[in-house]
């Protein structure tokens, strides 16, 4: 049962475009090199299987399924993964339903089912694949279903994930324990735009980072009326330079994990 913590605010639809980047922008092609991450939809195992969760309004068939920002960051993560190591990866969508919604209550079960069946998944996939690790990485509203899993996360689970990544997250909370990231010398110190969400389970603390940029107001709000999302959120995080950078933070998150 997801716990009364995880829940979202109810608040007005004003606030609930909580969009990513552009659902047109195309995805790389499909991996050939051995260096991106595979995406495939079987329960084929990999040294680290990544769940990857879009954000509002992303396309399903775009991007394996989890958005330019999630696709990107772990192909690139993948490529210094395999550079330094020669681990495998494999990405699998989380396919909530992601789309636009009118009203803050269809927004919070679209968000809730979204961390239902992650948990699900991971635990499938755990039971299936012996000798993997496993990511769960998320952008936007897909970060939010990530923090839910994260929060809730079972004990038994808990082992076998080494990076919980929450990019842009509607309820980062800036002093939760957990490493942040702000691609700059100084924090961001504002909640995100649902409110500081529950802190994650201190079984994943060490796994967990939270990903968010100055001037992104879905991720630090500062009291930040509900518009629509401003162009750093729908495009900083997909940019060259900011991938490269969220790829090396999560790498340093799996260092630390042993992986």
């Amino acid at each position: 049962m997801i716990s009364p913590g995880a829940r979202l605010l109810t608040l007005g639809a004003a606030v609930l475009a909580l969009a990513g980047c552009s659902a047109t922008t195309p995805g790389p092609s499909e991996p050939g090199t051995g260096t991106e991450a595979a995406a495939t939809t079987d329960v084929r195992c990999a040294d680290l299987v990544v769940l990857g969760a879009r954000g509002s309004t992303q396309d399903p068939d775009l991007n394996a399924g989890v958005g330019t920002e999630v696709r990107r960051t772990t192909d690139e993560l993948a490529r210094r993964l395999h550079g330094r190591s020669g681990l495998t990866v494999r990405i699998e969508a989380i396919r909530y339903d992601a789309g636009a919604t009118a009203t803050s209550a269809a927004y919070q079960q679209h968000t809730l089912e979204g961390t239902r069946m992650m948990l699900s998944r991971l635990r499938t996939l755990a039971s299936r694949c012996a000798e993997s690790h496993f990511a769960l990485v998320g952008f936007s509203q897909g970060a939010q279903v990530v923090h839910g899993a994260a929060a809730d996360m079972p004990g038994d689970l808990a082992g076998r994930v080494v990076l919980v990544a929450m990019i842009a997250d509607p309820l980062r909370d800036p002093t939760d324990a957990i490493a942040h990231w702000s691609y700059a010398e100084e924090p961001t110190r504002g909640n995100g735009r649902l409110g500081a969400g529950p802190p994650i389970s201190a079984a994943l603390r060490a796994a967990a980072i939270s990903l968010c940029v100055e001037g992104d107001e879905i991720c630090n709000a500062r009291g930040a009326p509900g518009d629509p999302p401003s162009e750093v959120h729908k495009h900083f995080y997909e940019r060259p330079a900011a991938v490269r950078a969220t790829a090396a933070r999560l790498d340093a998150v799996l260092r630390r994990n042993g992986v």
